[in-house]
C-alpha cells in the first residue's frame, strides 16, 4: 500500500515521537517535510536549507532518512535508494554513525528494521526490506562507485566542491530524476550552494529564528533543554563578537566571500615587533613547534619565548634524512631553555617524536613532549588557539628582514581557513607551489605553550 504525502508526514510524526521521544522544531519539520514531499511526488529540483550551526539540522535529516528506510514500502513501489554526501569523510561518518544509532533505537522500539550484514559496511547501510543508504565523501581523492539513487542529500553544502559534486554525485540522480536536498551554513567561497542562495532557492534559519522556535517549545513544555542552544550561542557571540567572520557565517548565515584568509596584512603588521631574530643563547622559558616534512616541503622549527611573548627564531630544513634533521634540530634547541615541544607525528610514522622520547629530556607529556597527529580535530584545536593569539596580538613577530621571515609572512598571509562543520580547517592555497610549514610550526609552538599553561593552573579547593 502506497500512502499519500500527508499520510507519510503524519506517520513520520508518530515515528519520531514514539521512537525518539521528541517532536521536531518548525525548521526541522520543514527540512523533513521537503525530503518526504520531493521524494514522494518526484520533484527533481535542487532545494536548499541554511540552518544556524548546532541547531539540529542533522537530527532532522537522519531521523527522516531512518523513517523512510523503515517504511519504504509505503513511499515508492520499490525499495528506496538514498545517498548522503558531505565534503569530508569525517562528516559522512558523523551522519552514518547517527543513522546506525537511529535505526538501532527504532529496532528496539519494535520497528522492523533488520540490517542486511552482507550488504552493509562502513559507507553502506542496507535493511532486509531492500532499502539502502549510502554515505559518500566528495573529496578529490575519494573513489565512489556510481549508484542509482532516489534521493540525494548534501550535508555541509557550503563546503562541497562543484567539480566533485558534478563528477561523482549528480550522475547517480539522472535516471531517476532524484531530488537533491542541500543543507549547510554560509561560507567563504562561491559554490553551487551560494548560487542557489543568491537566487532564492535556500530557506534561511539564522540563530535568532532558531532561538525563537526553541524558546516557543520551552514555553509550551517548560523543559529547560530547549534553552541550551540559546545559552551556547550567546556564549559564542560574547567570546567571538557578532562581527567575527566565523560567527557571521556559522550563526548569522552571512556569506564572507573572500574572508577565507586566516590573517590580514593589517593584522599581521600589528604583530611585528621592533626586534630581530637571533641565534644567540637567551634566558627565559621557550616553547617549540616542529612541523616535519621531506622535500619539496620543509621541516620547520619555531621558537616562541614566553616572556615577553614573541617568536625569536626559526629553523628550516630540507632533505629526506630525518636522522640528520634530528641532530641539527637538537643542536639548534640547545640555544634555548625549551620547556615544551609539540611535534607533528603524522606523516613519518612518529619517527621524530620517537627520537625525542628516546634521546632527549622531553620524553613524554609530563616532561614537555606533545605528539600531535594532524586530523580535523587536532588542527581545529591548534588553529583556533592560534586564531586567538593573532586576534588578540598575544605573540609578537620579529622584523621581516630575512628570507626565513619573508617565507613565514608569505605563508601566513596565504593561509586559508574554512569550516568543516564546527571544525576549523586551515591549509595552504590549492597551488603546487604553496606551503604552510611555517604556519603549522607556529601553531604547534603555541599549542605547546597552551598545554603547559593549562597544566600550570593551580587547583583551588574550597573547604
Amino acid at each position: 500500500m502506497i500512502l499519500t504525502t500527508q499520510d507519510l508526514k503524519n506517520l513520520r510524526n508518530d515515528y519520531i515521537k514514539n521512537i525518539y521521544g521528541i517532536s521536531f522544531y518548525p525548521f526541522q519539520y520543514e527540512i523533513s517535510d521537503q525530503i518526504i514531499t520531493s521524494l514522494k511526488e518526484g520533484i527533481g529540483d535542487e532545494i536548499g536549507f541554511a540552518v544556524s550551526r548546532q541547531a539540529g539540522k542533522t537530527i532532522a535529516i537522519v531521523y527522516t532518512v531512518a523513517f523512510l528506510m523503515a517504511f519504504s514500502k509505503y513511499v515508492l513501489d520499490h525499495p528506496l535508494r538514498i545517498a548522503i554526501f558531505a565534503p569530508q569523510r569525517e562528516q559522512t561518518k558523523t551522519d552514518f554513525d547517527m543513522l546506525k544509532e537511529a535505526i538501532t533505537k527504532a529496532g528496539e522500539g519494535g520497528i522492523d528494521m533488520i540490517a542486511d550484514p552482507d550488504e552493509s559496511n562502513s559507507i553502506t547501510f542496507k535493511l532486509k526490506n531492500g532499502t539502502i543508504c549510502y554515505t559518500f565523501p566528495l573529496t578529490e581523492t575519494s573513489k565512489i562507485e556510481s549508484k542509482t539513487i532516489d534521493l540525494a542529500i548534501f550535508e555541509e553544502a557550503n563546503s562541497i566542491d562543484d567539480v566533485q559534486k558534478r563528477k561523482k554525485a549528480e550522475p547517480m540522480t539522472t535516471s531517476t530524476n532524484a531530488p537533491e536536498i542541500s543543507v549547510g551554513v554560509a561560507g567563504y567561497k562561491k559554490n553551487y550552494f551560494e548560487k542557489m542562495w543568491s537566487t532564492g532557492k535556500v530557506k534561511l534559519y539564522d540563530y535568532n529564528r532558531v532561538i525563537k522556535e526553541k524558546r516557543e517549545a520551552f514555553n509550551k513544555t517548560e523543559d529547560d533543554f530547549h534553552l541550551n542552544y540559546e545559552r551556547k550561542v550567546r556564549q559564542k557571540k560574547h567570546e567571538w563578537g557578532e562581527d567575527n567572520d566565523e560567527f557571521k557565517s556559522q550563526y548569522k548565515l552571512e556569506w564572507v566571500l573572500g574572508g577565507g584568509q586566516f590573517i590580514t596584512l593589517d593584522d599581521f603588521d600589528k604583530m611585528v615587533g621592533d626586534f630581530s631574530i637571533t641565534n644567540q643563547a637567551q634566558d627565559g622559558d621557550f616553547f617549540t613547534g616542529i612541523d616535519t616534512a621531506k622535500f619539496p616541503d620543509s621541516t620547520v622549527v619555531t621558537i616562541v619565548r614566553a616572556k615577553p611573548k614573541r617568536i625569536v627564531n626559526w629553523l628550516e630544513l630540507q632533505g629526506d634524512n630525518y636522522e640528520d634533521q634530528f641532530e641539527v634540530i637538537i643542536d639548534f634547541l640547545g640555544n634555548y631553555n625549551v620547556k615544551a615541544v609539540a611535534i607533528d607525528a603524522t606523516a613519518q610514522g612518529d619517527f621524530m617524536p620517537d627520537k625525542f622520547e628516546r634521546h632527549t629530556q622531553w620524553s613524554d607529556e609530563h616532561n614537555g613532549l606533545y605528539r600531535v597527529k594532524f586530523s580535523l580535530v587536532t588542527k581545529d584545536i591548534m588553529y583556533k588557539n592560534l586564531n586567538v593569539v593573532c586576534k588578540e596580538f598575544l605573540t609578537q613577530v620579529p622584523k621581516i628582514e630575512t628570507m626565513k621571515a619573508e617565507r613565514f609572512k608569505e605563508q601566513m598571509l596565504n593561509l586559508q581557513k574554512e569550516y568543516r562543520g564546527e571544525l576549523l580547517n586551515c591549509h595552504h592555497p590549492d597551488d603546487p607551489q604553496a606551503h604552510d610549514d611555517y604556519c603549522d610550526s607556529w601553531a604547534l609552538a603555541e599549542y605547546a605553550y597552551m598545554k603547559v599553561a593549562q597544566e600550570d593552573v593551580p587547583e583551588i579547593t574550597i573547604f
